[in-house]
């Protein structure tokens, strides 16, 4: 058997431009739409204590014009991403050869950045919904070229990642739009949504669609001949890789089941909420058994066909994760259903401990694994840690009384954290 891994990522210009141009454009839409619903919805909240007909509420246009920041990072990001396009997927650092397919390509990328900045702004901010209409469709077709054309830039990677990774991203889309305050219930009936939802799918959907993105644009063979000293990230389709991309990635829609039911209500029973949502689901079993079955993940071989010696590190590493499901699942829930702030503080402590230990554990050997597993550790810390704050019974439930945190954020930081 090979031990070659299934695809690479070569660390050069293609990868690296690539990158940095997402996680740019990723937070300049953070941060227009944060806004927007922010000070937007506190636009509608002025105009309608000044209205005398509250059924008729009219936000001056130069409020909305305020609450919608110019897109410069949404702009940039874009420019960046097209860029890439015209440098090879081996990490060399030459410009190759532009193709017809990198032209367009790179065209379909500035043409997305134009159509869903100042233009969707516009149509949304004045509740244009024809306009809305012809710009979203020609966003739709505007990815659909995108993907065509990045699959023929890059076609020894499988050309499923583009297009599960375009649809990904369009539909996170509608369902932040669904659950923000400024979205579907602005558009519809002029006013922000009364009951806006943190824990939706649409961040962690909007960051998974453009990881598979990254892979079909960046991507390469396992034995691509790459130039010396590039760095590249390697890819296995093992049983391995999938018990640990599953489970880790299973994590999100499970913490999402058990925080949303504790934010829109449901009420603690001494083992989990009462169901009423998302039944078994609100339980810790599923968030438990995603991290022990993350944990058993150490202990299969790497590569296809390979042989793992399982030694005391990896069965330390799948206590780590054992102990994390516990700590996490358990302990800092049931305090944070009980309203118990120095309980979730206490218990926090482990939670960090044991994610940098886990996060030193799988890059024991340094290298690519290290410079992954540890400033990912640290991101979901502090993603934890800030949607706490944004959410509706996060840290202000705990502070207050069990009051409910009436400005919660729907564009929290923590969520694509």
């Amino acid at each position: 058997m090979s031990s070659d891994p299934t695809f690479i990522v070569a660390l050069g210009p293609r990868a690296i431009l690539s990158l940095v141009g997402i996680i740019t454009l990723v937070s300049g839409v953070w941060h227009a739409d944060r806004s927007w619903d922010e000070k937007g919805s506190k636009a509608y909240e002025r105009a309608y204590k000044e209205a005398k007909d509250k059924n008729n509420v009219v936000v001056p246009k130069k409020d909305l014009d305020a609450s919608f920041p110019f897109p410069i990072a949404f702009l940039a990001g874009w420019a960046l991403y097209g860029l890439a396009y015209f440098f090879r997927n081996d990490g060399s650092m030459e410009f190759q050869e532009p193709t017809l397919y990198a032209i367009l390509a790179a065209g379909f990328s500035v043409a997305l950045s134009i159509i869903a900045s100042i233009p969707m702004a516009e149509a949304v901010k004045t509740r244009n919904g024809t306009m809305k209409k012809i710009l979203g469709m020609t966003f739709v077709l505007s990815w659909v070229g995108l993907t065509i054309t990045t699959i023929n830039t890059n076609d020894v990677v499988p050309k499923y990642f583009c297009p599960l990774g375009a649809i990904t991203i369009v539909a996170s889309m509608n369902v932040l739009w669904k659950f923000r305050k400024m979205g579907d219930s602005w558009e519809q009936f002029g006013k922000p949504n009364p009951n806006p939802i943190v824990y939706n799918m649409g961040g962690p959907m909007f960051v998974f669609g453009w990881f598979l993105y990254w892979i079909g644009m960046a991507g390469n063979v396992g034995d691509a001949s790459v130039p010396d000293g590039v760095v590249t990230i390697p890819i296995y389709y093992t049983w391995r890789t999938v018990l640990a991309f599953s489970a880790g990635c299973g994590m999100v829609p499970v913490v999402m089941m058990v925080d949303y039911a504790h934010d829109e209500g449901a009420e603690f029973t001494g083992f989990g909420t009462d169901g009423r949502f998302f039944g078994f689901g609100e339980t810790p079993i599923p968030f438990l058994a995603s991290w022990t079955v993350f944990g058993i993940a150490a202990l299969l071989p790497v590569t296809e066909g390979g042989v793992t010696s399982i030694g005391t590190r990896q069965w330390i590493a799948l206590a780590n994760c054992m102990l994390q499901g516990y700590d996490a699942g358990i302990l800092i829930q049931t305090a944070l259903y009980k309203g118990d702030m120095a309980g979730k503080t206490k218990y926090s402590i482990p939670f960090v401990l044991l994610f940098m230990a886990l996060a030193i554990n799988i890059g024991w050997h340094g290298g690519v694994a290290l410079a992954l597993s540890l400033p990912g550790a640290v991101l979901i810390i502090l993603g934890q840690k800030t949607v706490f704050g944004d959410r509706k019974r996060g840290d202000y439930f705990m502070l207050n009384n069990g009051k409910t945190n009436p400005n919660p954020i729907v564009y929290s930081a923590g969520e694509p954290l």
